[in-house]
């Protein structure tokens, strides 16, 4: 699917969700398959498949107060677009850190395309004294850590879609997403190793599917739960608490690309740990959709369980793919990796390249 004047890219309505089911296992991915024809009847809905071309995409912005059309499962919805296209300034952005939940039942999720200017300021406390072990192991007594994170906000049905769940952001926004130190990390139920790149820092931003204003604008600039750079070579770690929906994106140098509508647009990882909504079964993907519908530049990302196994990846430059979304992929519900309830232990490879 293509960027033009006639389509608008279902991505902006998106939040690290999909409409995938894998051995039961209900993944909301992020970019459910939309293409539309702005031009056609008002309420004529147009199902458009992705043109078999690789030409780079042409955005063109949307003024304030142009109507914005988007097919969702089938059916056309529109609304007023209120975002010139600029980031709030520090200075106006909403300080609140508590998440606000939709009381009401919509048929598609509400967009708003200026997040407030969120970042999670919570420094992981660690335990008192290392556990020992490597740290892919889970503590004898079976009880998990919660050292640094925030509250818990309780999950809520938002309406019928699949992605119209709001789960665990953390109180405040963003705390259910911490770095930890590697000899306390198997500590933790759900844990992620991330491996630099050989060659140079990378930055790394996580943020949680639905924003700190309760809409689902959460990989939005300049949203993020958890920024850290990897130096060259470098590994670290990350914990991430129950029933948390979200991702993150990786880019070499000192700041993630984004679209000219402001979202994050490298190769993203995204998951869904110890989901309530799926019987407490967990789910990992990779999605290069953003970034190849925007004409940029595909990272090379791999994520599998600390065995080398249950594997998602996507080659740098798009070359080698498995289990993972690219633009011809929105909507298939088949290819984010699940697995039962219990610890959750990935191995996260930047840059990587078969």
């Amino acid at each position: 699917m293509h960027f033009k004047n006639s389509f608008l890219l279902a991505s902006v309505l998106t939040a690290s969700t999909a409409v995938a089911r894998l051995h039961g296992h209900e993944r909301r991915h992020a970019h459910p398959k939309v293409a539309i024809d702005v031009d056609a009847p008002a309420k004529v809905a147009v199902d458009v498949e992705a043109p078999a071309t690789t030409d780079a995409p042409k955005i063109e912005d949307r003024g304030v107060g142009d109507e914005v059309y988007a097919t969702i499962n089938g059916v056309l919805e529109s609304w007023i677009n209120d975002w010139s296209g600029e980031v709030a300034s520090e200075s106006s952005s909403s300080s609140t850190t508590s998440i606000v939940i939709p009381s009401t039942t919509t048929a598609a999720p509400e967009f708003t395309a200026t997040p407030s200017q969120v970042e999670s300021t919570v420094t992981p406390v660690p335990t008192s004294s290392p556990a020992g072990g490597d740290w892919f192991e889970t503590p004898s007594s079976g009880s998990f850590s919660r050292d640094g994170f925030g509250g818990q906000t309780k999950g809520k049905k938002t309406g019928f879609l699949d992605w119209d769940y709001v789960g665990n952001v953390g109180i405040p926004w963003g705390s259910n997403i911490i770095e930890v130190d590697e000899a306390n990390a198997n500590q933790y139920k759900h844990v992620m190793r991330f491996e630099g790149s050989d060659t140079e820092p990378w930055t790394v931003l996580f943020w949680n599917t639905y924003g700190p204003n309760g809409k689902m604008d959460g990989f939005w600039k300049p949203n993020a739960a958890l920024r850290f750079t990897l130096e060259k070579g470098e590994v670290k770690y990350v914990a991430v608490d129950d029933n948390s929906q979200g991702g993150w994106a990786a880019a070499p140098g000192e700041d993630i690309p984004t679209t000219n509508f402001g979202q994050y647009a490298a190769t993203w990882g995204e998951f869904d740990m110890s989901s309530e909504k799926n019987g407490g079964s967990s789910g990992w993907d990779v999605s290069c959709i953003i970034a190849e519908l925007n004409g940029l530049d595909i990272q090379g990302m791999k994520i599998c369980n600390h065995l080398g196994e249950s594997c998602s990846y996507i080659g740098k430059g798009l070359v080698g793919l498995l289990q993972a979304y690219t633009s011809a992929d929105q909507g298939n519900p088949s290819l984010a990796v699940s697995q039962p309830d219990g610890p959750v232990r990935l191995v996260v490879t930047l840059d990587y390249a078969e």
